[in-house]
Parts: C-alpha cells; sequence; structure tokens
C-alpha cells in the first residue's frame, strides 16, 4: 500500500477528527478539569499546614524564642515539600491516566476510523501503566541533564570564584578584602563557557525529546511496553526524519499562527509544548485562543497516530 505524505496525512486526519469530535473532550479535562482539581486539593493539603503552624505554641513564642521561630520555619518547610510532593504525584497519575484513555480513542480513530467514550475506559486500563512509565523514564533522563548541566556550570564558575576569595583565608589565615575582581577576559571566558554548557545541555534535550516524539503512539499501535516504545520512537524518528522535521515545521506554523492573533496571550489550555509534549498549564487563555489552542492539541495528538501508523516499519517476525 502507498505511504500517506504529510499533506494526505492531514487531510486524512482532518476527515477522521470531524467525524470524531468526542477526541475533544480529553484535552479539555488535562486543560481544565486537571487544575482546578489540583488547585483545589492543593488548598486542601496547605490550608492546614498554614492554620497548624499559625497556632502553633512555636509560632506564638516566636518573638522571644529565636529556636521556637526556627522550629516553626522547618515544621512549615517541611509540611509544604511532602504536599508540594503530593500534588506533583497526583498530577503525574491523573495526567498519565486522562493521557492514557485519550490514547486509546485515538488508537482506534486510527485504526478503526471511530471511536466512542468507552474507548476511553479501556485505554486507561490498558495503556495507563505504559504512559506512566514512559513519563517516569523521560522526566528521569530531563531531570539528569539538567543535573549534569547544574554541576557542569558550577565546575566552570568555580575557579571564578575562588579567584575571588583571599590567598590568605584559604591558607587558614585572617580574611582580607579582595584587592581588585579577576581579569575582564576571565568574567567573559566564565560566561562564554556557561552560556557553551547550557547551549550543549538543551540540544541534548530537544534532541532526546524530538526523537522520542512518537514513543506513545507506539505504545499504543505497537502494543509495548514503555521502554521499547521509546526505542521504537527513536527508530521511526532516524527511518522518517524529513517527516518529522516537516510535522515538527506543521506545529510550530500552526502555534505560531495563534501566537500572531493573540500576542500575549496566557498560553494555557493544553496548547503551546502541551501538544507533542502532551502537557498542560495552570493557566487559562482566553476564550477564542483557548478554542484555537485546543484544536491543534487534539488534532496534532490524531495527526501523529496517523502518521506514525501509515509509515511505521512492521517488526521482524520471529
Amino acid at each position: 500500500m502507498r505511504k500517506l505524505d504529510l499533506i494526505e496525512s492531514f487531510k486524512r486526519t482532518v476527515e477522521l477528527l470531524r467525524s470524531n469530535l468526542i477526541l475533544f473532550l480529553p484535552p479539555l479535562i488535562l486543560a481544565y478539569l486537571i487544575p482546578a482539581a489540583l488547585a483545589l486539593a492543593a488548598l486542601y493539603i496547605f490550608a492546614p499546614i498554614l492554620i497548624a503552624a499559625a497556632n502553633s505554641p512555636a509560632a506564638l513564642s516566636a518573638l522571644g524564642s529565636t529556636g521556637a521561630a526556627a522550629l516553626s520555619a522547618l515544621s512549615v518547610l517541611a509540611g509544604s515539600v511532602v504536599g508540594i510532593a503530593i500534588i506533583v504525584v497526583l498530577a503525574l497519575l491523573a495526567y498519565a491516566y486522562v493521557l492514557a484513555g485519550w490514547t486509546g480513542m485515538n488508537k482506534n480513530t486510527t485504526l478503526t476510523g471511530r471511536t466512542e467514550f468507552g474507548d476511553f475506559w479501556i485505554g486507561t486500563k490498558v495503556y495507563f501503566g505504559r504512559i506512566l512509565g514512559g513519563i517516569i523514564v523521560l522526566a528521569v533522563i530531563y531531570i539528569l541533564l539538567a543535573g549534569v548541566g547544574v554541576a557542569a556550570t558550577f565546575m566552570v564558575i568555580l575557579p571564578l570564584i575562588m579567584s575571588l576569595v583571599p590567598a590568605d583565608f584559604l591558607a587558614g589565615g585572617s580574611p582580607t578584602i579582595p584587592t581588585g575582581l579577576p581579569e575582564i577576559s576571565r568574567i567573559i571566558a566564565t560566561i562564554g563557557n556557561t552560556v557553551g554548557v547550557w547551549l550543549v545541555i538543551v540540544t541534548l534535550a530537544g534532541l532526546v525529546f524530538l526523537f522520542t516524539l512518537f514513543w506513545v503512539q507506539s505504545a499504543a499501535i505497537d502494543e509495548v511496553g514503555a521502554l521499547r516504545a521509546l526505542g521504537r520512537s527513536v527508530s521511526f524518528v532516524k527511518n522518517n526524519f524529513r517527516t518529522t522535521l516537516g510535522l515538527a515545521a506543521l506545529y510550530i506554523i500552526a502555534t505560531g499562527f495563534t501566537g500572531a492573533i493573540f500576542p500575549g496571550g496566557g498560553g494555557g489550555g493544553g496548547g503551546g509544548a502541551g501538544t507533542v509534549g502532551y502537557g498542560f498549564s495552570m493557566v487559562i487563555p482566553a476564550p477564542l485562543e483557548a478554542v484555537f489552542q485546543l484544536l491543534i492539541t487534539t488534532f496534532f495528538m490524531l495527526y501523529m497516530f496517523v502518521v506514525y501508523a501509515d509509515k511505521k516499519t512492521e517488526p521482524r517476525k520471529r
């Protein structure tokens, strides 16, 4: 069977989306219902922490006791860290759950031409573990890249900081005020090296994002686990690199067009990075902007399924 080009796949996606408007429901949940639920959960989690801290004996006696004030501050900090961790976990689980259901609906639409809301519940059961696993793996990769960037930045800046510390202080003597700043060339070199470090980190992160772009489609259509889906996405992008770049270009044009119509918009509602990266925002955009963003999010999710299903290489049978 002849493979479709991007324009033909585009037309196919329009036809499928027009007859399966229910596909707009999951991104609406991601864009509005989940952020509202998380905000409500945060209210119930953090309000008791603040009330308890405000009414604790340590807080009441903070004016007369530095130790009590410190203890109260530590208690609030610990409670806040726990609360933030709970919110992050809830967001991750809710997001993965809805994305799994939406994945099932897009798969059925792509392969059979029709979907219904029952496919959402089937998708949550079948794909939740895979979607959650893939999100965690990608999060770990991005966190490691950020950690490497921070460590490399520290190593680049450390010599400059050490040059500002008096030599007698390092030798154990009494500290003195530095007599002058480092040479301007060293400062410029440090800034340039720092920019270079983060340019490399951002480039690597961009490549990871690009080559794992189709992992959700692979997990659903190929019926594989998270790690294998990520690996197959890498292979798919390598074999269809121009197609992937073309799809990315169409996405940039669509989001750029929306940004031109609504300059300075909130960028929420599941648009922006949320389309390809399957993210969402707690910023609610203007109504017309939200409509455009919803269209872009829903369309490109299905578009990627259509492109992947048409161009994927069938795995060799054993």
